[in-house]
């Protein structure tokens, strides 16, 4: 062994936007996440998924309302902040409860009513440490309710890991 060489070689956690793609997390699998991390959002399942797409609907009649019938601003943000989670989930391939929300900005543009809700989320970043995910929220009619940008951090491989 020359001088120069060390017999410790350091190990790093793979960067997630370069790793090999994990087996993304299964619309069953990411359900069971949210029944055990997300009891509130019982309203709510994912109908489709892969590591760069989300289809979850939810109850609009399961939902709070502000008068006049309208699916309230803060749970329609809810909405859309989930499926983006879920969506950072499926891509990691692991559950991954430490994933937090940055930035969450969202443009209310209709009156959804209590109905079928559906939130369509896609990835627009993968990076080592941030994740942004664009997301659609339309009512029972397919009628845009609301449009976010939601930004999330994520934790290197191990750190702080739950097992979901």
């Amino acid at each position: 062994m020359r001088d120069t060489e060390s017999p410790i070689r350091e190990t790093q956690a793979p960067d997630p936007a370069t790793a090999p793609a994990a087996r993304p997390l299964s619309p069953d699998e990411l359900n069971a996440l949210v029944q055990r991390q997300f009891p509130d959002y019982a309203a709510c399942r994912v109908t489709d998924a892969s590591g760069t797409h989300l289809l979850m609907e939810a109850d609009g009649a399961r939902l709070r309302t502000r008068p006049g019938g309208t699916i309230s601003g803060p749970e329609q943000a809810g909405l859309v902040d989930l499926a983006a989670f879920l969506l950072v989930n499926a891509r990691l391939g692991r559950p991954t409860p430490m994933a937090l929300t940055t930035s969450l900005q969202i443009s209310y543009l209709n009156r959804p009513r209590p109905g079928l809700l559906r939130t369509h989320a896609r990835m627009a970043k993968f990076g080592r440490r941030l994740c942004v995910v664009l997301a659609e929220l339309r009512d029972e009619a397919g009628d845009l309710a609301a449009s976010a940008t939601v930004t999330y951090s994520v934790p290197p491989a191990g750190a702080g890991q739950g097992t979901g």
